[in-house]
């Protein structure tokens, strides 16, 4: 059987996807990584009533958490030999808020439908430290992405067929939130947009160095 893991599939984008790679292949072994258990517990229930010959098993992981990363890491090493698909789908957007100042000058210069289409400039959100130190955005829709990968190489590198490794990006993903010199972006409002491009730059220099593999 093959194996594909996917953070975050409790709701949304992350359970269709689960739900549809079973549809399309039921020999998956579907191994699902929440941060929150008994919600893992619940979306496994939901998927095996839809597929009750599917086989899914769950890991507990915080994108967000440094050693919650390293902790699963070490435990899907443990219990599996490779990952044939992973699918890297966790994201948060904290306190997001509108700027209606923005949405009005929008109207008034007639950019209102490009930024109803990417939110540029009218949503912004607060953004916090965590635990680690870190912007919790960048850390769990960026850092803990990346930290996980390189964790799980010996599992994805290597192997006699190639792992395919799919990270979501998202439309709202935007240069002009996005600074080098605040890869973080602890000073700005756009927090999610400057995260997802950070994650668009990171997918790019990953498939140059790693494609091969």
């Amino acid at each position: 059987a093959r194996l594909a893991l996917t953070p975050s599939p409790c709701s949304g984008v992350g359970l269709a996807l689960c739900q549809r790679l079973l549809e399309e292949d039921g020999r998956i072994h579907l191994c699902i990584a929440c941060r929150n258990e008994r919600k893992s517990e619940a979306t496994r229930d939901l998927i095996l009533a839809a597929h009750p010959a599917a086989q899914v098993s769950t890991v507990e992981v915080d994108l967000g958490n440094l050693a919650s990363i390293l902790r699963a890491a070490r435990e899907l090493r443990c219990r599996f030999q490779r990952l044939d698909f992973v699918y890297l789908n966790a994201g948060i957007m904290p306190n997001p808020h509108v700027n209606f100042k923005a949405l009005w000058h929008g109207l008034l210069t007639g950019k209102v439908l490009h930024m109803l289409t990417t939110a540029e400039g009218i949503m912004t959100q607060t953004d916090r430290l965590n635990g680690d130190g870190l912007q919790e955005v960048f850390a769990t829709n960026l850092f803990g992405h990346f930290m996980l990968v390189r964790q799980l190489q010996s599992l994805l590198c290597g192997n006699e067929k190639p792992s395919r490794l799919i990270w979501t990006s998202s439309s709202n993903a935007r240069e002009s939130a996005f600074s080098l010199s605040d890869y973080q972006h602890a000073k700005g409002q756009e927090s999610y947009s400057s995260s997802k491009y950070a994650t668009d730059l990171t997918s790019v220099v990953l498939n140059r160095k790693f494609n091969g593999q």
